[in-house]
């Protein structure tokens, strides 16, 4: 249950990886050189936008590589001196290549790109056009330069640090009388436990121990965020969310569409929550540790072999080629899902473009949502997969687009394993564990939305403290799962647990979630409706990195300015509720 790296590189000491690192430094040097001698005038503009067009893309699939390799290398064990090491020495690298695309884009921003008519413009029109106008909030070449450098031992480096103290963070926990010390992922998958008690444990242990490292996140939490405030300012943006909707090529008004139809719904879900509660025997709301407690008798556990026989076997029950795609991945042991101190929390999966394969981290311990994560991870390899043949700049796939496949593979798991021979027990408890996922990704996202708005705000007065920000986020959870949830039992550091709020390029790393999940799930109901839809579910993969959402979306139909398709969505939400109703 391990990955192999090897085909990326050997090792650090290998020379194929030195050797590489020495190409890509002398390889992006010789394009600032020649971006310095060429792009002063417009004379022959269009050979020197092919030119730059093709060397970007050439350098991208070396430097990504470069950098996979390091991430992975430092998220199967953040111990990894040396994966650290490099890592910052690569990101140093990609200093002198973002410099080099302000350079390029700032060229870009007064040329008819509509009268160009050469094979290699005309591919790249959109993400052409897409830079002129990300060009409005470009610094001065050289203060550009500076904040790619500084935020390197600047926002950077206060990640590193968090996702550090948390994947090496033990939890004392008591079960059944036996004290145990617990890495706190392990002590996190205890939450779908089918004992209270245990569930209850692991809940006040994990607390516990996040309160011992909660002074030092929250300065991680507080220098990332601040940095970022002093950066969009500078650039001119009106709010921090703004940079996101342009990352996520959506617009403020769909954004406020799909938000608009959450907050309608969220009390449908509330309903589920309080139904859940009183199957549990609680009467006011839901206690946080029970969020995930299973409802009905579904008890399966799955080895690591027997979950690849089932994802691939229903996986090709919808294409043949996907099934196949699936047992490729874990044939090349492209996954690393087993348990262990220093591995990196959470599940993701990586691409690595130059040599056209996916790698995927999890944790891997046998129970269904493992099971549907590990096929939602391979859900992004095979997305991955219908990119591999578009070029680096036409295959940046935006957060909101980069959950369709991945939601499509877990939906449609969810679907067979419903539709099998079940007792009214076990499919009581599929339903329970489709509507506990709408609530993760509805009302959960909701409320760490709120939370990253208010912290946001808080930090333009200066410092948090720990007490403040846990403050800020059980405000947010109170607002979002309202009474659905018992108030005395939320989760103060949920702020510490989730990775998302310290990525310093990437803020508001949340409703992309349930943006992903609805579209996917407007996906799956076309795919439903037509049986030939494959071939087009692959061209809509494939073109997630060459138009707006909204345009892409439109491709397969679906306009996601108008409330009826998020709606239409929810209802499919809705219809689980009810089914669940008639089952307890």
């Amino acid at each position: 249950m391990r990955w192999d790296l090897n085909n990326i590189f050997p090792s650090f000491s290998d020379e194929s990886f030195l050797g590489a690192l020495r190409y890509l430094e002398r390889s992006t040097q010789e394009l600032l050189d020649w971006q310095r001698a060429n792009l002063n005038s417009v004379e022959d503009a269009e050979q020197k936008l092919v030119y730059c067009i093709e060397k970007f893309n050439e350098i991208s699939l070396l430097a990504t590589r470069l950098m996979s390799y390091a991430n992975l290398k430092l998220s199967e064990d953040t111990n990894n001196s040396e994966a650290l090491k490099y890592l910052n020495i690569i990101r140093e690298k990609f200093v002198d290549l973002s410099f080099a695309r302000v350079i390029f884009v700032r060229y870009l921003k007064d040329l008819p790109l509509d009268s160009f008519t050469h094979p290699t413009v005309v591919a790249h029109k959109f993400v052409l056009d897409e830079a002129k106008e990300r060009a409005r909030y470009l610094l001065p070449v050289g203060e550009e330069r500076i904040l790619n450098m500084l935020r390197i031992t600047g926002g950077e480096a206060w990640n590193q640090l968090a996702s550090k103290i948390t994947a090496n963070l033990m939890c004392e926990v008591q079960i059944e009388g036996e004290k145990k010390i617990l890495p706190l992922t392990v002590v996190r998958n205890l939450a779908y436990d089918p004992r209270k008690e245990v569930r209850k444990a692991a809940y006040e242990a994990e607390l516990k121990a996040c309160e011992t490292i909660a002074e030092v996140v929250a300065f991680s939490l507080n220098s990332i965020k601040g940095e970022y405030l002093s950066e969009i300012k500078l650039r001119g943006f009106r709010s921090p969310i703004d940079p996101m909707l342009l990352e996520n090529r959506i617009s403020f008004e769909t954004f406020e569409v799909m938000m608009k139809s959450v907050e309608t719904f969220l009390p449908i879900l509330r309903e589920y929550l309080k139904l859940k509660a009183k199957l549990l025997g609680y009467e006011k709301g839901l206690p946080w540790y029970d969020l995930f407690a299973p409802i009905g008798s579904f008890t399966k556990r799955w080895s690591f072999d027997e979950a690849r026989k089932l994802i691939v076997e229903k996986l090709s029950s919808f294409s043949e080629e996907l099934g196949e795609f699936t047992d490729f991945a874990f044939e090349k042991n492209w996954i690393d899902a087993e348990p262990r101190k220093g591995k990196r929390g959470g599940a993701f999966c990586s691409s690595i473009k130059a040599i056209k394969e996916s790698r995927i981290l999890m944790t891997f311990e046998g129970h269904l949502d493992n099971v549907l994560t590990l096929a939602h991870e391979l859900g992004h390899a095979f997305h991955n997969e219908s990119l591999k043949d578009e070029t680096p700049l036409n295959s940046t796939v935006p957060m909101v687009m980069a959950e369709t496949a991945s939601i499509f593979n877990e939906t449609l798991m969810m679907e067979y394993l419903k539709s099998e021979n079940l007792t009214c027990e076990e499919r009581l408890s599929l339903i329970d564990k489709e509507l506990s996922d709408a609530v993760q990704l509805i009302i959960d996202i909701y409320s760490r939305y709120l939370f990253e708005k208010s912290v946001f705000e808080r930090r333009k007065e200066g410092t948090l403290s720990a007490k403040e920000i846990s403050s800020l986020m059980t405000e947010a959870q109170k607002q979002a799962y309202g009474d659905g949830l018992d108030h005395n039992y939320l989760h103060p550091y949920a702020w510490i647990v989730k990775p998302h709020y310290y990525f310093p390029s990437l803020h508001f790393y949340n409703f992309p979630y349930t943006f992903g999940y609805l579209f996917g799930l407007g996906v799956f109901q076309i795919a439903k409706q037509n049986n030939n839809f494959y071939n087009d579910y692959k061209k809509l993969l494939a073109s997630t990195g060459k138009g707006s959402t909204e345009d892409v979306a439109i491709s397969v139909g679906i306009d996601v300015r108008k409330e009826e398709f998020w709606k239409n969505s929810l209802d499919k939400i809705a219809e689980s509720l009810e089914l669940f109703k008639t089952l307890i």
